[in-house]
């Protein structure tokens, strides 16, 4: 059947930040004939912890290690969402707000143009229309007491000063860093080939009305403030701040899930089906599963009467995984086994995932998808 894109992305003209690709996302990009050096990436080898003065506590993460411990032998790699962007757009080699109708299967754009579809896929973030058109109505927001501020250092800046180039030297340009006090943290990596690196700080919202903000990651930011924010950092780290661009501030607000990721005609993936905080690194590789599955249980011979048998495969598939997910990413990885009772009120029998990378690293929507169809037939 012929597939229409309708994009509204403006990340063309983003500065903006960088992204995990991990394995379970990089296995689905290379299914899908991507070659992961048009990322421009750097491969992730280790995720380390520090204090806020610099001080080394504990690696709980070698990738090499995790790999062969999980028997994954595919790649994590850290990118710039601009060059994920572009790589995705390629791949779909076509170039296509609106209403969607569920039920009849109708796209309405803001010009009033009309399109009609067997399936309409909606895949428009956490602001999501498309959502609506299975919910019902607009699920508002849900404040997690968090901000964000997020923004990009040119490494050959941090190179040319003594204090960041001391910084750099420790911590290398090879994976993930988080420098932390007990109640903000500064999460740093490189994109770009190393050319760039990428930072988010992650602190308290002052007030219930600053964290009920809508969950929007491109507003501006101030320096000064968020130098205030991170005033009891070591002066490395502070100086690395000082050279930040682009500072973005991000309100960490979410939504509930759908309580289902399709309805009639229309599905959900991605950001529009569960919002994902950056706390597990997921955001992509969840919406990228979701793709995934989507595609793999609508084979290239389902017919129109078997989309929806098709659909409840789809929502089979991802529904338990992703929310799970998206509730553990919702704080940090110390105190995720706080989300459990939320996350049981959409997955009553679901368990506290023992380890965050065992859970989501080996999956393979693909391979479960091909396997629920063939049982289906």
């Amino acid at each position: 059947m012929p597939l229409s894109v309708f994009e509204k992305s403006g990340f063309l003209n983003e500065v903006g930040a960088a992204i995990h690709v991990a394995p379970n996302a990089t296995r689905i990009l290379k299914a899908w004939g991507c070659k992961l050096d048009w990322l421009q990436p750097v491969h992730c080898e280790t995720l380390q912890i520090w204090d806020a003065k610099g001080n080394h506590i504990r690696t709980p993460i070698v990738t090499r290690e995790h790999q062969r411990t999980l028997n994954v032998h595919d790649e994590w790699v850290l990118t710039h969402r601009v060059d994920l962007h572009n790589v995705l757009r390629a791949i779909a080699a076509q170039e296509i707000d609106g209403r969607k109708d569920a039920e009849a299967g109708e796209v309405v754009l803001e010009d009033g143009t009309k399109y009609t579809a067997d399936l309409i896929v909606g895949a428009d973030g956490i602001h999501s229309r498309s959502v609506h058109g299975i919910v019902g109505a607009d699920r508002g927001s849900v404040s997690t007491g968090q901000n964000c501020y997020r923004f990009l250092v040119p490494v050959h800046k941090m190179r040319d000063n003594p204090l960041t180039a001391d910084l750099l030297a420790r911590i290398g340009l090879n994976g993930v860093h988080v420098f932390a006090t007990q109640d903000r943290r500064l999460v740093m990596y490189p994109c770009r080939r190393g050319e760039l690196l990428n930072v988010g700080g992650i602190f308290p919202s002052a007030s219930k009305t600053q964290a009920e903000n809508d969950a929007v990651w491109h507003n501006a930011g101030s320096l000064s403030q968020l130098l205030e924010t991170f005033h009891e950092f070591g002066e490395e780290l502070q100086e690395m701040c000082r050279m930040a661009e682009d500072v973005k501030l991000w309100s960490l607000a979410s939504r509930n899930p759908a309580r289902i990721f399709f309805r009639g005609k229309l599905a959900v993936i991605g950001d529009a089906a569960h919002p994902m905080l950056p706390h597990q690194g997921q955001g992509a590789a969840q919406a990228l599963e979701d793709a995934a599955a989507l595609a793999g249980v609508m084979t290239a011979d389902t017919t129109v009467d078997q989309i929806p048998q098709r659909l409840e495969l789809y929502n089979e598939l991802r529904y338990a995984h992703a929310v799970t997910v998206m509730m553990m990413s919702r704080i940090n990885d110390e105190r995720r086994g706080e989300m459990l009772d939320e996350l049981r009120r959409y997955v009553p029998n679901a368990e506290l995932p023992h380890e965050m990378f065992e859970y989501t690293w080996p999956s393979d929507p693909m391979k479960k998808a091909a396997h629920l169809v063939a049982t289906a037939s």
